[in-house]
């Protein structure tokens, strides 16, 4: 064979064995990744590859962006960019169970109906047409979920996000919520007109199920327990919610020192405090005696003036904890971007244990003042409140989450007493039964929200009366807590994954410094112009007038004139300097990630062939 015939196939030869090489490589190493961002923003942590590497049934992940016009906003289009980037990722992970697809829907096209119809939400834009950026996913047996958009802004929680809707894809069942408490609203079906509002939203996404205040077990398959304003439990009743926590472990437990929703209930059969010994026992979480203040966070109220005449003032004891009081990094509060109104809450404090930790969702501020419940019962008006306030110097916690592992505070399950009616015994003993064998110690990592409040569960404290709207974040707060609850465990973890942003400081610095000589600067010729202007006005009035300007008049005029186009110079050049200081700073970070590397290895690739060059002439 010719030396050029040989060369030829083998030429043909590598490009197939490289070919093989790489498709091979797409298929057996497509997990393998190097991520070398400073917060791991590409790598699948350990919770969601759990979820991901189980999956049964294949899903499909629909990313519907308008690229065309997404192209125009840097936000959109980079984290679209992230997003295409995360869902490979998970598709590598998922051993072929993740299908991807995107599409771009064009305006007034029957996709674009489709896609509305699936429960995408559109950006508007000043071009009027919408821009899409969400995902539909679909299972096996076509249920369809949407996430409506993925903003920017909620780069934080793309992760959790993304891994949640596959979590959902692949068990399409609403959890099931059982509700214990002893307020009328929250003991009756959510189907009735009378039920309180969070039970009618919470049954559009889960199976809600209301506990008699007698009940005597816990409905089988029970997701997550919503205990609003207990009444007094039995010890078999506590000695359930025990063994639930150990086994399941998600609540949403709301106590309160001062209800006054159950003040004003009907036939006054509830209790005005409530409290779960045993429970906080058992998570080391106790609930105070008194209430919180809070002048900064009142919310204003109705008080007579006399003489038939009524005015608002602010109520430190109804309390509305902005957005900015709540935490960021957890995915019940980190979205809220409404008040929460509470009603004389109480606040809780945290023994420190092993293994649990407790982490504040919603605080007062640290001007907030401590009031007896009875005085808070008496229906004080806010005069009457400030006149006892003395603030604490602390900022109180009204809601937290608890997530840890739990010991019983039992010894064994409780046996019915001796006096008791036989009958009820009876009942006991058959439930015992049935009941699961009893654990001492978490099967499950537990993960409660507790909330010193029941009243803003109440319907009067922030759904208005005529429209039926919410008027405060209560119901969202609640019902993100049961859907962060209700959810897989494995996704806990995600809450807290550390957003995308990484600002580039130096530019920052450089820009700060820069606008901060430009404002002082522009002040200064502001108030110079402004003067200037101002004498230049009264000189032409004078003119129009009729009145003769001398010459002195006219040359302050000419002054005033050439001060202007000084102020102006001047204002340019401060801009000039700023603009030149960040484009030498984009140079020379242009040079160091485009530049600099090709020219580190061609050096190198020069410096290797003066080596074997000098290598082959020593050899000969």
């Amino acid at each position: 064979m010719r030396r050029s015939h040989y060369a030829i196939l083998a030429s043909i030869a590598a490009v197939a064995v490289f070919a093989g090489l790489n498709l091979a490589s797409w298929k057996w190493l497509a997990p393998a990744r190097a991520d070398f961002t400073a917060n791991k923003l590409y790598t699948l942590s350990s919770s969601a590859r759990q979820v991901v590497e189980r999956l049964i049934e294949p899903v499909e992940l629909e990313l519907v962006y308008s690229r065309s016009l997404g192209s125009d906003f840097p936000a959109i289009r980079g984290h679209a960019d992230r997003v295409r980037q995360m869902m490979t990722e998970i598709a590598a992970y998922s051993g072929g169970k993740v299908k991807l697809r995107e599409v771009e829907p064009e305006p007034f096209s029957e996709e674009e109906e489709r896609i509305a119809g699936a429960g995408l939400t559109p950006a508007p834009t000043d071009r009027g047409d919408p821009l899409y950026l969400g995902i539909i996913g679909h299972n096996t047996v076509d249920d369809a979920i949407a996430i409506p958009f993925l903003a920017p802004e909620r780069d934080a929680l793309l992760e959790y996000e993304l891994v949640r809707l596959i979590s959902q894809l692949d068990d399409p069942a609403p959890p099931r919520i059982a509700v214990i408490s002893s307020l009328t609203p929250y003991q009756l079906h959510p189907s009735e007109p009378q039920a309180a509002f969070l039970l009618r939203e919470a049954r559009r996404a889960y199976d809600v199920v209301v506990l008699d205040p007698e009940f005597r077990e816990l409905p089988p398959g029970t997701d997550a327990l919503l205990i609003v304003h207990p009444g007094p439990l039995t010890e078999w009743q506590q000695y359930l919610i025990d063994q639930f926590l150990l086994r399941k472990g998600t609540a949403l437990i709301a106590l309160d020192p001062a209800a006054r929703a159950a003040a004003v209930q009907q036939g006054g059969l509830a209790p005005t405090a409530s409290n779960l010994p045993r429970m906080e026992q058992m998570l080391g979480v106790s609930l105070a005696p008194d209430v919180v203040a809070d002048r900064t966070l009142a919310l204003p109220v109705n008080v007579d003036a006399g003489g038939g005449r009524m005015i608002q003032e602010g109520q430190p004891l109804f309390i509305a904890p902005q957005p900015s009081l709540m935490s960021k990094s957890d995915v019940i509060t980190s979205d809220l971007s409404r008040p929460i109104n509470f009603g004389s809450p109480g606040h809780f404090s945290f023994a420190s244990r092993a293994d649990v930790t407790f982490e504040p969702l919603i605080t007062a501020t640290a001007g907030a003042a401590f009031m007896p419940a009875a005085f808070a019962m008496s229906d004080p008006k806010p005069r009457v409140v400030m006149e006892a306030y003395k603030p604490v110097g602390q900022s109180p916690v009204i809601a937290g989450r608890l997530s840890g592992k739990l010991r019983s505070t039992f010894d064994r399950p409780p046996q019915p007493a001796p006096d008791e009616d036989p009958v009820l015994a009876e009942l006991q003993r058959q439930a015992m039964e049935r009941a699961p064998p009893f654990v001492a110690a978490s099967e499950t990592p537990a993960e409660i929200v507790l909330v010193a409040d029941a009243d803003m569960f109440d319907d009067g404290f922030y759904v208005h009366p005529q429209t039926g709207q919410a008027l405060a974040d209560n119901a969202a707060f609640v019902l993100n807590a049961l859907d962060n609850l209700s959810g897989d465990y494995a996704l806990t973890e995600l809450r807290s994954r550390a957003p995308a942003a990484r600002p580039m400081t130096r530019v920052d610095d450089i820009e700060a410094a820069a606008r901060q000589r430009l404002y002082a600067e522009q002040t200064r010729l502001e108030k110079e112009l402004a003067d200037a202007e101002a004498r230049a006005g009264e000189l032409e009035a004078r003119r129009a007038s009729g009145v003769a300007s001398s010459e002195e008049e006219l040359a302050a005029i000419s002054e005033y004139r050439e001060k202007a186009v000084a102020a102006r110079r001047q204002l340019r050049a401060v801009e000039r300097e700023f603009r030149r200081d960040v484009d030498a700073l984009a140079g020379q970070l242009a040079f160091v990630n485009i530049w600099l590397p090709p020219m580190i290895i061609g050096l190198i690739g020069i410096g290797v062939m003066v080596w074997r060059g000098r290598a082959r002439g020593g050899a000969k």
